[in-house]
């Protein structure tokens, strides 16, 4: 109804003016001319406005799709800003653990060498027995100690295991055979060492018996009465015999 008005409006404006511009004979084809000129125009309009209404629903259709693209980036630069704050707190932390970490790699490793010196020391001032033994050890792990590619609790372990050994020494009693000077020439003696109390020996036949002199770094021999005592513990010793109770001269001893 509303288009058949507009319709009707532009047919009659243009008829009046024709009317009194051109004669009667000419006056249906320019009618004809005229409203066909409008119509044209009117679709070529609602045409316009057929694509403008389109386009327009494209672009509210896109606007939305923006929208929630955007609420949805901003969501993940939220998650993104509060992952990266906790990833450079979490650096922090490893960077003060890496800086702990090596004052106490820097302060295990002086307290490792200083036990090692320490551990060397005693051993010189220690009973004399196992000497090469003892003294390779700490060479060994003072070596150790000085490499940069060795972890460091590989070294903690050897310098335990080697405090642990001089420990067990000082508990266990053992007999190995051994050339010494005795009586001012080499023999070939079996050593019975106690603990780290002293040191015995006897001659393969157990007709000589000795112990070593601490104070003066050399071996003495004993009286006879020693010699039956320090041939059962040496037998006690080398798991050739019971165990038992012996009394060895354990002290200074006074040879006459």
């Amino acid at each position: 109804m509303r288009k058949l008005l507009i319709i009707c409006l532009l047919l009659f404006l243009p008829v009046a003016g024709i009317t009194a511009e051109t004669g009667q004979g000419d006056l249906p084809s320019m009618i004809q001319k005229k409203v066909a000129s409008t119509i044209n125009v009117r679709q070529e309009t609602q045409k316009k406005e057929d694509e403008w209404a389109t386009e327009k629903a494209k672009l509210k259709s896109r606007y939305r799709s923006l929208r929630t693209d955007l609420k949805y980036l901003t969501q993940v630069r939220e998650r993104t800003e509060m992952m990266l704050h906790a990833k450079k707190e979490e650096i922090v932390d490893i960077e003060r653990m890496i800086k702990e970490s090596a004052r106490i790699r820097e302060e295990l490793q002086s307290y490792l060498e200083t036990v090692v010196s320490q551990l060397e020391e005693w051993i010189k001032n220690d009973l004399t027995f196992l000497p090469k033994e003892r003294k390779d050890r700490i060479v060994s792990i003072k070596e150790m100690l000085a490499r940069q590619d060795t972890p460091l609790a590989e070294k903690y372990r050897r310098v335990m295991e080697a405090l642990q050994i001089e420990t067990e020494y000082g508990r266990t009693v053992e007999v190995y055979q051994k050339t010494i000077e005795l009586e001012g020439k080499p023999r070939l003696v079996d050593i019975l060492r106690v603990g780290r109390l002293s040191l015995f020996c006897r001659t393969p036949d157990g007709k000589l018996a000795g112990s070593f002199d601490q104070r003066n770094q050399k071996w003495v021999v004993l009286p006879s009465k020693y010699r039956r005592e320090i041939n059962k513990a040496a037998d006690i010793a080398g798991r050739r015999r019971t165990i038992e109770l012996t009394r060895l001269p354990i002290g200074r001893i006074t040879v006459q």
